[in-house]
């Protein structure tokens, strides 16, 4: 029999045993498939010789006729606008209601709902950055207005209306040069 100080010893060796043998090998990952298009390669030049006649047919181009335009004289495509949510639209005309009725929280609290439905929604932003001017804070419609200004990218009357409401932000909150730069910025629109 085993004596007293070497049965513990011996059950904790037994149990180490039967834990390893509960263990599992590490699973090994496999690969990852690359499943990329690969890039179209040029069609590679033959080796056969070719007639002169063949060669010379598909090296010459034929010219436009005057009346078609070339890709450069064509005018820059405009984004297309922003479809607006009827829920949008909505938030908006209820918030413009309770600004004229002089509840500017209420309109705050409306438009900040609009934000979250339509997050890219330029039109959301200036109405938004007027209520944080009327409220008096400055700071929080300045940034609201920055951030409109991002997303009326492409449309110049939208971004002329940022930028002079930026001027009209930047002037209540005693930044005079900061207005000024503003007026700049819509003067470029």
């Amino acid at each position: 029999m085993l004596n007293t100080v070497a049965k513990p010893f011996f059950i904790l060796a037994l149990m180490v045993m039967f834990l390893s043998a509960c263990t599992t090998a590490p699973v090994q990952k496999p690969p990852v498939e690359n499943r990329e298009i690969p890039a179209r390669s040029q069609p590679s030049t033959p080796t056969q010789p070719q007639s002169d006649a063949a060669s010379t047919a598909r090296s010459q181009t034929m010219p436009l006729p005057p009346d078609v335009p070339t890709a450069e004289e064509l005018p820059a495509p405009k984004p297309a606008p922003a479809p607006t949510n009827p829920a949008v639209l909505a938030l908006l005309s209820d918030a413009e209601k309770y600004q004229q009725q002089g509840n500017m929280s209420a309109a705050q609290s409306r438009l900040q709902r609009a934000q979250r439905i339509a997050p890219r929604d330029p039109k959301v932003y200036y109405q938004l950055a007027k209520a944080h001017y009327a409220l008096e804070d400055f700071r929080l419609a300045e940034q609201v207005a920055l951030k409109g200004v991002s997303y009326a990218q492409g449309n110049n009357a939208e971004q002329k209306r940022f930028w002079l409401l930026l001027a009209d932000i930047r002037i209540k909150a005693g930044d005079k040069d900061g207005a000024k730069t503003a007026r700049e910025q819509a003067a470029r629109y």
